[in-house]
């Protein structure tokens, strides 16, 4: 564009070259941001993701590599070697720019690991052997494997310096931008699998989120740390390092202190369903709980009844129901405090309507069904009603993985529950009047209705044997009778099964 004075034009160009001192002076004087230990954590998972996402390719790397050293693929050892060899000094240089002056033993672990890929590759330089001879194998299998040990341990170190940042953090920010980022931190990285969640356990997190939660002044970050244990209590490391902290008793005292807020002591339902689930090994020997069993139980049953959340009566009901898995003493302690009643009200409310809170509500019905006093109270107060309308949930009904196999486990319990509530003709008579003859049959014919569940099938058949034995039914047809009651079970099983497979 042609400006019409000269001195306009002048002054445009000589702009371009002006450097105002002052300002730039002031602008290298400020802090690009004002979080710096926000982003030093953003820096240290980063390096954490890095880390996990190349050491992961060059597993599957080396997976191959040895996979062609033991198919005798002698032609691609040599390319597959110095792939695995790079890609290794290269996570090296990572590792190397993610820590900043390395501790010395991991110094000495990385010249381990460079001296293993050293002999790997000489091995493998010197297998050119006179034509028609057959290279060692077993050599070279053994080099693989010292390499491979070396190598895991390079990145666990390097993994467990990174986590140790995270948890000093932990025990030294108390402000609460960097608190609350550090435990969303935590959280996200144990999200990310089993091996994460060992590495922090051992580390110590277990121990620095207990130490929060036990601190008044930091009550700002409970609800955040709660959740974040939640998280990472999902292997048996952590479990043991809860033990070590008396978490069951830290638990216990944050459920049944009625001045806490309902989101923490939500979240610490959270976390006791978590370290009761049946699918950890050690579940069954919690240090602690026992000793605290009445009131843990107490303060979750109070939870799921007084609460209106949907999520809260959710977790507090799971730990309920985890936890009568652990021992049969704890199903009579809970016929004590009337859990059947006040599960069977809530069942009709909305916040038990999720295909998960059922999924709770029908296995605890289901295990204090087999003590007599439990039974009682489940029949006195229409717990075979919700049990028959527990049946008539449908599979085609949810879209999700993980609510279709809620879905089945309602079905199979539900009937699981009957079954053991049936033990006279009179209850046997009011199942059927409920119509649970009928969808039982539905569910062992049509196995759409049950998602092709063979537990699904086993439950209803069992559920279906035991009220024809005690009543009559005369909605049942000869061929039902003749095809689910009176062949052996087996029979009929396989009958309505449509899998080969032998279930004894």
């Amino acid at each position: 564009m042609d400006y019409p004075f000269d001195s306009v034009q002048s002054w445009l160009s000589s702009l371009r070259v002006a450097t105002e001192m002052e300002c730039m002076c002031v602008l290298q004087g400020k802090s690009l941001t004002q979080e710096p230990q926000r982003n030093s954590k953003f820096a240290i998972k980063n390096g954490v993701d890095i880390i996990r996402n190349e050491s992961h390719k060059i597993s599957n790397e080396f997976a191959k590599l040895f996979s062609c050293v033991e198919g005798e693929n002698w032609k691609n050892v040599r390319p597959q070697t110095l792939q695995v060899t790079c890609h290794i000094r290269s996570l090296i240089q990572e590792c190397n720019k993610c820590i900043m002056d390395p501790p010395l033993f991991m110094l000495e672990q990385q010249e381990m690991v460079m001296g293993e890929c050293a002999k790997l590759a000489q091995q493998v330089e010197g297998m050119n052997v006179p034509k028609g001879s057959i290279p060692q194998k077993i050599p070279l299998i053994n080099q693989l494997t010292f390499l491979g040990q070396s190598f895991s341990k390079m990145v666990d170190l390097s993994l467990g310096y990174l986590v140790q940042k995270i948890v000093d953090s932990l025990d030294e920010s108390h402000t609460p931008e960097t608190l609350i980022s550090t435990i969303t931190t935590v959280t996200s990285m144990g999200l990310e699998g089993e091996d994460m969640c060992y590495i922090m356990a051992r580390e110590g997190a277990v121990r620095a989120l207990f130490e929060i939660c036990k601190t008044e002044s930091l009550a700002f970050v409970h609800v955040q740390a709660l959740r974040a244990l939640a998280t990472i209590c999902c292997v048996a490391e952590s479990i043991l390092e809860l033990e070590k902290e008396g978490g069951m008793e830290c638990l216990t005292d944050i459920l049944c202190d009625t001045t806490v807020s309902e989101a923490v002591r939500g979240e610490a339902a959270g976390v006791v369903a978590q370290v009761t689930s049946p699918c950890l090994d050690n579940f069954q020997h919690i240090a602690g709980f026992l000793e605290n069993v009445h009131d843990l139980l107490g303060s979750l049953l109070s939870l799921c009844y007084n609460t209106a959340s949907h999520e809260i009566f959710l977790l507090s009901t799971a730990a309920i129901s985890n936890i009568t898995f652990m021992d049969s003493h704890t199903c009579e302690v809970l016929q004590q405090m009337s859990a059947p009643r006040h599960l069977i009200q809530c069942s009709n409310t909305r916040k038990a309507q999720s295909i998960f809170s059922k999924d709770q509500i029908a296995t605890v019905l289901a295990n204090m069904a087999v003590i007599d006093s439990a039974r009682n109270d489940i029949l006195r107060n229409d717990g075979l009603s919700v049990l028959v309308s527990f049946l008539q949930e449908r599979p085609n009904q949810y879209t999700k993985e993980a609510e279709i196999a809620a879905c089945e486990r309602v079905q199979q319990k539900a009937a699981i529950a009957l079954t053991r509530l049936c033990r006279d003709g009179e209850t046997a008579q009011v199942i059927i009047d409920l119509h649970g003859i009928a969808r039982l049959v539905q569910l062992c014919r049509n196995i759409k209705e049950r998602n092709n569940s063979d537990a699904v099938l086993v439950a209803s058949l069992a559920a279906l044997r035991k009220i024809c034995s005690l009543c009559q039914t005369p909605d049942m047809t000869s061929v039902d009778f003749q095809q689910l009651i009176k062949p052996r079970l087996m029979d009929s099983f396989l009958m309505c099964s449509r899998t080969d497979e032998n279930f004894v």
